[in-house]
């Protein structure tokens, strides 16, 4: 049985490879269960170990990864994406996400950075600006909430007359 305490412990304190030791140990006898598999992807990430990370994620979601660790899966995966320059890939994999979790707004920010890695400033801009306005409790972005959803859309828009 997977001992999550144990490897959340090893994290809390900084001990990464032995918390990824931990987790090999529970691959190496449940090679299909999800949440292990999830656990291994983030023990290589929190290493700096992007390239090992990507396998892990991209077998915990396929194996049906559910709830917030899927969501975060998600994250994972397309940050990993990102990080390492393919930045096609993270952009399908926060575009999926969303179509799974539309109202997670981290997934806005990180897909936001992807766009901007691709040149698309415009859209990154756009969506940053949306997320704002629907996330924000403060009072002067509030004020504004309408006017930042419609400039979100029309960046470049310029008044003539």
């Amino acid at each position: 049985m997977f001992d999550f305490e144990s490897v959340q412990h090893l994290r809390k304190t900084g001990q990464y490879e032995a918390a990824k030791e931990l987790v090999r140990q529970y691959v190496e006898t449940a090679p299909n269960d999800p949440t292990v598999l999830y656990q291994m992807a983030w023990c290589h990430d929190s290493l700096g170990e992007e390239q090992a990370a990507v396998p892990y994620y991209e077998q915990a979601l396929a194996l049906g990864l559910a709830g917030e660790d899927r969501l975060q899966a998600y994250i994972g995966l397309g940050s990993t994406y990102r990080v390492i320059g393919q930045f096609k890939e993270a952009s399908s994999v926060f575009r999926s996400a969303l179509l799974e979790f539309p109202d997670a707004h981290a997934l806005q920010a990180f897909l936001a950075m992807t766009e901007y890695n691709l040149g698309q400033v415009n859209q990154a801009v756009g969506r940053l600006l949306k997320s704002l306005a629907a996330t924000s409790s403060d009072a002067s972005i509030q004020t504004f909430n309408r006017a930042l959803r419609y400039y979100a859309d029309h960046l470049d828009e310029i008044d003539t007359e």
